[in-house]
């Protein structure tokens, strides 16, 4: 089964401005693994090229592992992909060091690595201090020899591509590792007969379109800009004031949803919800963000040209609907409508559903109610912003009337919002 997210609402577009150009679509590919049962144990997830599942690749370089990480992490979600269940996530070997595997949860993550020209001593050391972290590591097609022995007592997987190899070279491997307390998963199973042959001793786990073909799941691409992301890690890596990289974090879209995607998929067990960008950048500390930054820039993450209209309309809405807020309500509430405002526009900029968007995030009930169904305290701010971006001013009036906000002062903010975007720009 293929999963495709719907394209965009056309009535969300921003009155007066054009339909972005094509974006690049990201797919990731989630292919199921079973155990004796045909019960689904995990989920592997590969790199695809196409919705078809064309050029599925195992990540061969600390580049292609960060993107495979950055789409399921900052894009998908992790529990939007996975559910309960734990995900296959193959790395390069020289990923093994990287500081970005500190953003994952272990306890969700199986690291699969594959035979490497890299020196063995140096690779088993890094798996040493992965499994002290508590990871778990499945080792695709490795031999058994000498000098990866160490490696298989760390492992807690052998996976074997029974596709590559005949059952009975397969069986002659298996028997070299039988003693270990590994699962082994019997990968690329090509008919009933063989996941029948592979079953018992064999293997514990099996994988292979003969049980269940690969879903491929889609979405629009909406990167942060490069030079924003740069300057984001300068900023933590000097430990510069919160409000600084508060507010170098809110300058951008797709920044702001990729960290909140981030910390709803991390599986940190958050006692409470994510208010605010300022609550994300406390929670996360210093050290997180600029791991989590450089994973962004291993991932060579740009921003599309045809995305850029929306993006500064949505700047514009998350900066007014803050000004606006501020001037009856609390800072911290003006930093919630900063996400209101910055956010409703998600649903044009992945090409899926506003229910779709919000489901990657962890957000207070009170924000996705003005989001979602327009209603609640906040819904008032976001709609006297499109009331003046689209200069329906009797309407605005209105609002300010029921809001208690000067409408002079209100058009001020209007204009310093769009002088804030430009800047930016």
């Amino acid at each position: 089964m293929h999963l495709e997210t719907p394209t965009s609402n056309p009535s969300s577009q921003t009155p007066g401005t054009s339909e972005p150009g094509a974006t690049e679509r990201i797919f990731v590919s989630r292919q199921p693994v079973f155990d004796a049962t045909e019960k689904v144990a995990g989920y592997e997830l590969l790199l695809t090229e196409s919705l078809a599942g064309a050029g599925t690749t195992a990540p061969q370089s600390v580049a292609a592992s960060a993107r495979l990480i950055v789409n399921v992490f900052d894009n998908f979600g992790l529990n939007q992909v996975l559910g309960e269940h734990i995900a296959f996530i193959p790395i390069s070997a020289d990923s093994l060091t990287s500081d970005f595997l500190d953003l994952l949860p272990p306890g969700k993550i199986v690291l699969g690595i594959r035979p490497s020209d890299g020196v063995a001593a140096d690779i088993v050391g890094a798996c040493e201090r992965l499994c002290g972290k508590g990871f778990r590591l499945a080792l695709d097609d490795f031999p058994y020899s000498q000098e990866w022995k160490p490696l298989f007592k760390l492992a807690s997987y052998a996976s074997f591509d029974m596709r590559a190899a005949k059952l009975d070279a397969v069986r002659a491997q298996v028997a070299q590792i039988e003693h270990l307390p590994l699962q082994r998963l019997a990968r690329n199973l090509q008919s009933r007969e063989e996941f029948q042959a592979c079953k018992g001793k064999l293997f514990t786990l099996y994988q292979g379109s003969i049980l269940a073909g690969p879903e491929t799941l889609s979405m629009n691409r909406v990167d942060p800009s490069t030079a924003r992301v740069m300057q984001l890690f300068n900023l933590v890596m000097s430990h510069s004031e919160l409000k600084l990289i508060e507010d170098a974090l809110k300058h951008d879209v797709a920044l702001c949803y990729s960290l909140l995607c981030y910390i709803n998929s991390a599986g940190f067990g958050m006692p409470y919800k994510v208010e605010s960008i300022r609550n994300a950048i406390m929670f996360l500390g210093y050290d997180f963000l600029w791991r989590w930054l450089s994973l962004l820039i291993f991932a060579g993450v740009d921003m599309h040209a045809g995305q850029r209209l929306l993006l500064n309309t949505a700047l514009i809405r998350g900066r007014l609907t803050e000004l606006l807020g501020q001037r009856v309500l609390s800072q911290k509430e003006g930093d919630k409508l900063f996400v209101v405002g910055v956010f409703s526009l998600l649903d044009s900029l992945l090409g899926m559903t506003m229910e779709k968007a919000l489901a990657n995030l962890s957000l207070p009930d009170e924000v996705a109610d003005a989001l979602l169904q327009r209603r609640g305290k906040y819904a008032p701010f976001l709609e006297l912003a499109l009331a003046f971006e689209n200069n329906a001013l009797a309407r605005a009036e209105q609002l300010c009337g029921e809001l208690g906000v000067d409408l002079s002062a209100a058009s001020n903010d209007h204009m310093t919002a769009i002088d804030w975007a430009r800047q930016l720009s």
